[in-house]
């Protein structure tokens, strides 16, 4: 096709080669990717090279580059379940591109290889919250069996405890009767005191009487007895 860029096909893609080649380094340092880089870097500059009414040999060179693609994508497929949280934190962007060559690339194996390593890596992921639910409910199935005797025993105790109410017109209860002992008991105390004052208060009075009164209190009385003795004689010379 004359006037159009060999690198039609993988310009959109050509990123995700260095995306792969990371994710796969992450996942094993072991597996370097150097060699392959090399010879995808020789494919390129030949691509580049073909002149852009040469569409044949463009082709086959572009059909080289799916076969690269599709080498790096089954390498990452094959990485053990356990690395491929490695892989995805290699690069925010490795999803995304893994994404559009599943959905976007023109060669069919490619876009299947895509798919399957799509499909792998949410198997993973699934599995992965399956294992963290299964770790939760055991947790919560533990604090459960624990809470259980405490909720068995919770009603019992509750049937025990009385409303507020009750409590309340119970309080009430005893602190009158508490008063109404208190106030006996008061006045019980009371009477004694008056009962042991009264007589001490008399000779208090008496004593403390001025001396005049108290001649005076005894002329009284001495005028008193006099007058009944003279009645009783009166009385006896009548008789």
């Amino acid at each position: 096709m004359a006037g159009q860029s060999p690198l039609r096909r993988w310009k959109p893609f050509f990123a995700a080669f260095g995306l792969v080649d990371a994710a796969i380094e992450a996942a094993d340092p072991a597996l370097r990717r150097d060699a392959i880089r090399s010879a995808r870097g020789e494919v390129v500059e030949l691509l580049c090279g073909v002149p852009a009414g040469d569409a044949g040999k463009a082709e086959q060179l572009c059909v080289a580059l799916d076969g690269f693609m599709a080498e790096s994508l089954l390498t990452l497929l094959a990485v053990p379940a356990k690395k491929v949280r490695s892989v995805l934190e290699s690069s925010a962007d490795l999803a995304e591109a893994v994404g559009a060559l599943r959905l976007q690339h023109q060669s069919a194996r490619v876009r299947g290889l895509a798919r399957d390593v799509a499909r792998s890596w949410t198997a993973v992921a699934e599995g992965d919250v399956a294992r963290a639910v299964e770790r939760f409910d055991a947790v919560c199935g533990v604090n459960k069996a624990k809470a259980a005797p405490e909720a068995s025993r919770r009603p019992s105790l509750d049937a025990k405890r009385e409303s507020p109410e009750e409590e309340k017109r119970m309080e009430v209860t005893k602190r009158k009767l508490r008063d109404g002992y208190r106030e006996a008991e008061d006045a019980k105390r009371q009477r004694k005191i008056q009962v042991i004052a009264a007589p001490k208060m008399v000779g208090q009075r008496r004593r403390e009487m001025h001396p005049i009164l108290r001649e005076r209190s005894r002329a009284r009385c001495g005028a008193s007895t006099a007058v009944v003795r003279r009645s009783l004689v009166s009385s006896f010379n009548k008789v």
